[in-house]
């Protein structure tokens, strides 16, 4: 895909009961390629992070579909993996996503709107009705909530980190020095 938003009628996509494939990079998705930079440590060439970080990319589904009461909804379905860095021993680990979304899309705006009988649903959120709805920055919005502020490894960083009782205390040769 290109950097050009991907613009939807999301009522007529739903109504029709469309469907769409496609896979981003990270060049399709600059304020995610921004943080995952950001995540990156600082004692290396930038420039080597910055190539490991465009490997990465999301593949999406979404589906349209109108129910039998006449409400219009989008399924999107995120998965992919993004090469990020472990906040522990600063390696490099992959962020596995496997993200399924589903969105009720309505004609009532979201902003003036008393929206609580609308958001009542933990199983959908609520998106307004556009003719223009940007599809590209919905699924990089989406990532971006999904990613860890500071992804760990699941396991413990035993390669590149010390445990505090590794090292001999420096001050361990004045203690002697102590007259009781």
């Amino acid at each position: 895909m290109s950097s050009q938003p991907l613009l939807i009628d999301n009522i007529a996509f739903a109504k029709r009961g469309e469907h769409l494939t496609g896979s981003l990079s990270l060049t399709d998705c600059p304020r995610l390629a921004e943080l995952l930079e950001s995540q990156a440590p600082t004692g290396g060439s930038a420039g080597t992070h910055k190539q490991d970080s465009q490997d990465s990319s999301i593949d999406f589904t979404l589906n349209g579909e109108t129910n039998a009461a006449g409400q219009h909804f989008l399924h999107l379905t995120l998965s992919g993996t993004l090469i990020t860095y472990c906040q522990r021993c600063l390696e490099q680990m992959p962020l596995n996503l496997d993200l399924d979304f589903d969105y009720l899309v309505s004609n009532v705006n979201i902003d003036n709107a008393d929206t609580a009988e609308l958001e009542d649903s933990d199983d959908y959120d609520l998106q307004e009705a556009s003719q223009s709805m940007d599809l590209l920055a919905l699924i990089e919005d989406e990532v971006i909530m999904a990613t860890p502020i500071a992804p760990l490894h699941a396991d413990d960083c035993n390669h590149g980190t010390m445990q505090s009782g590794d090292k001999p205390n420096p001050f361990a040769v004045l203690k002697g020095l102590i007259k009781s």
